[in-house]
């Protein structure tokens, strides 16, 4: 998909873009990402109170189930008391199911009572959102299955307060904190290093936690809902994370589906979960609609409504005689207000299109009858004189006793400025080709036999090289022939520097040198001389490529034989390379171990203040004056 340029997107979009998934999109995380969850919730409430006339008392358990998800994931993390709070209702038999969102962990668990095999709770677990990678590989929506594992243990072992409060300080403190074990990682330089713009392994709680829960327990193995779930990445320069569709939407609406075809059945269920999307679809398109969101958005949201109604009523014709009941009721129940809604969109719609189509209609002008004489007038402001000066060298000026007067500005002299263009354009070229006689003399000199004069050379050739390729820039584009002879120029140079770096370093020779014999086979080349001068060049590849033992260059990757390595154990300075590695080893080594004792101690430190903060709570007191007292929690936090 594409990407939204960066810009202020209002909460009402940013709704948007994670339920209707647009095809533009913001390109970096937004920061109240807890404040459109809540905001989510707040729509689902709202069409839960609509849809309260057709079933109060379904339609009320859902509503409870929302109120409390909102509640006990407040903040986006989980909140102790409030799960408490929710675990003792569902101790004492309550329909609801228990939402939570463990964010920091990438993962979801629903807990709920189940009385048709005894009396027992059940907690269902699954990831929350997928690896990027596979987000990016998939050509269409991902097929996924809920939930990713479950277990059912007895009401008995459930309702001991010390699990309730365990399992509670075990999920709070897991939504706050991130572990590094099972963060994602990437491949760098060889080496897998922690990524934190992607999303965790939720080992933590579909592993290590359901295996706890197990242990109390039994493995349950609950129907399976399969959903197509879309999602996208969308990351721009500069942003510190990357796009990405609420988990936490995919988690409500997971919870939503599975709690309505437990209480009522698999396809009973799933058109009441349709129908509960239909609306939630109703209520933001009702809000975009009176505050005026972006065209687009609007006719996005529009366009998936009706969608979703469309293929309803295709699958009420598709329906068992009883089911066909239940789809006419919530349709006669809704048609009414989804109409309404609809209408009033692609009435603003329509609207805007009209307004936008007659703001650019281009006015079409009647041509007057009679032309005006001003425009049968040619001013030539810049032409005045030129025309002058021809006019005063004409034929006419012979027969005039007095010449015309002297014009206020001299005529050009195109004769010469033509002439200094070409005299530019000529040097140029005149000083190319002095370089490439030179360069040619040059290169055929011997290489020198001493080092400080192979060394001298060598800095030279290569600054001649930089300096012709300054030099001509673009003055042989399109020119194959003169291309030809500066390419043949360079690789003549660049023949001799090698010569001379050899002689330097003769470890050069068993490495090859880059370019292929082959290489100038596509070079136009004109004259006898410069055929031998290209065959001397092959020669020369063509030896060098015969005499180096394999294939590595100077520039190859690491490895085992690499110029690096051998220069380091072969050059004539390897002793002080060496000493010089083992001190950075030494010095490292001593940093790496200083560095673990200061994390070891940092660690002590924050799993102190951790049980600290577990064993206390939040208290807002007041002393006579009005004044508030410090909370002992707050000030463990600091």
């Amino acid at each position: 998909m594409a990407s939204r340029p960066l810009q202020t997107v209002t909460m009402l979009e940013s709704l948007v873009h994670h339920i209707a998934l647009p095809p533009q999109l913001p390109q970096q995380q937004e920061r109240v990402l807890s404040k459109i969850q809540d905001a989510l919730l707040d729509h689902v409430l709202a069409a839960t109170n609509t849809l309260m006339s057709l079933d109060s008392v379904l339609w009320n358990c859902i509503r409870r189930s929302i109120q409390s998800c909102k509640s006990i994931n407040s903040g986006g993390t989980i909140d102790k008391p409030a799960l408490l709070a929710a675990l003792r209702e569902l101790e004492n038999g309550s329909d609801e199911v228990l939402i939570l969102h463990i964010a920091e962990q990438n993962a979801a668990v629903l807990i709920r009572r189940d009385s048709t095999k005894g009396d027992n709770v059940v907690f269902e677990a699954f990831e929350a959102s997928p690896l990027s990678e596979a987000v990016l590989a998939a050509k269409g929506p991902l097929e996924w299955d809920f939930p990713g594992c479950a277990v059912t243990i007895p009401t008995s072992t459930f309702s001991n307060p010390t699990f309730q409060n365990e399992l509670a300080i075990f999920l709070s403190q897991a939504s706050t904190e991130s572990i590094k074990r099972f963060a994602a990682r990437t491949n760098k330089a060889g080496v897998f290093v922690f990524e934190s713009r992607d999303t965790v392994d939720p080992a933590l709680i579909t592993s290590m936690l359901m295996t706890l829960l197990e242990a109390n327990g039994a493995r349950s193995f609950p129907s399976i809902l399969r959903k197509r779930v879309r999602d996208d990445v969308c990351w721009s320069e500069g942003a510190v994370k990357p796009w990405r569709r609420c988990p936490f939407w995919l988690v409500v609406r997971v919870a939503i589906q599975r709690h309505l075809s437990t209480l009522l059945g698999g396809e009973i269920g799933r058109l009441q979960y349709k129908f509960l999307m239909c609306q939630v679809l109703s209520e933001i398109l009702e809000k975009g609609s009176r505050e005026r969101i972006d065209l687009e958005l609007l006719s996005l949201l529009n366009t998936k409504l009706c969608r979703r109604i469309a293929k309803l009523e295709v699958d009420k014709l598709r329906a068992p005689t009883n089911t066909q009941a239940v789809y006419e009721s919530m349709f006669s129940a809704l048609h009414p207000s989804l109409e309404k809604v609809t209408t009033i969109a692609v009435s603003q719609i329509e609207n805007a299109w009209a307004v936008f189509k007659k703001d650019i209609q281009r006015p079409i002008l009647t041509l007057p009858r009679r032309s005006d004489p001003r425009h049968s007038w040619l001013t030539l402001p810049n032409s005045a004189n030129y025309i002058n000066g021809v006019l005063s060298a004409s034929i006419y000026d012979r027969q005039r006793p007095q010449p015309i007067a002297v014009r206020s500005q001299p005529i050009p002299e195109f004769s010469s400025a033509i002439s200094k263009e070409r005299k530019a354009f000529a040097d140029r070229y005149s000083s190319l080709s002095d370089f490439e006689i030179m360069f040619e003399e040059l290169s055929v000199g011997p290489t020198p036999t001493s080092e400080a004069d192979c060394q001298e050379r060598c800095i030279s050739l290569a600054e001649n090289i930089e300096a012709y390729l300054v030099a001509v820039d673009n003055a042989y584009d399109g020119n194959p022939e003169q291309k030809s002879t500066m390419l043949l120029t360079i690789m003549e140079l660049w023949v001799s520097m090698e010569k001379c770096a050899i002689q330097l370093f003769v470890l050069l020779r068993d490495f090859n040198p880059v370019f292929p014999t082959e290489i100038l086979d596509v070079l136009h080349i004109s004259s006898p001389k410069d055929m031998r001068r290209l065959q001397n060049i092959r020669s020369y590849l063509k030896e060098r490529h015969t005499s180096c033992p394999g294939t590595l260059t100077i520039f190859s990757n690491p490895v085992q034989g690499c110029f690096g390595e051998r220069y380091f154990e072969e050059s004539e300075g390897s002793f002080e390379l060496k000493d010089l590695y083992r001190q950075i080893e030494d010095r490292a080594e001593e940093e790496r171990q200083h560095k673990q004792q200061e994390w070891q101690s940092k660690s002590a430190d924050y799993e102190r203040l951790v049980r600290a903060a577990a064993e206390s709570t939040h208290l807002q007191e007041e002393d006579d004056d009005g004044e508030p007292h410090r909370c002992p929690r707050a000030s463990l936090t600091i």
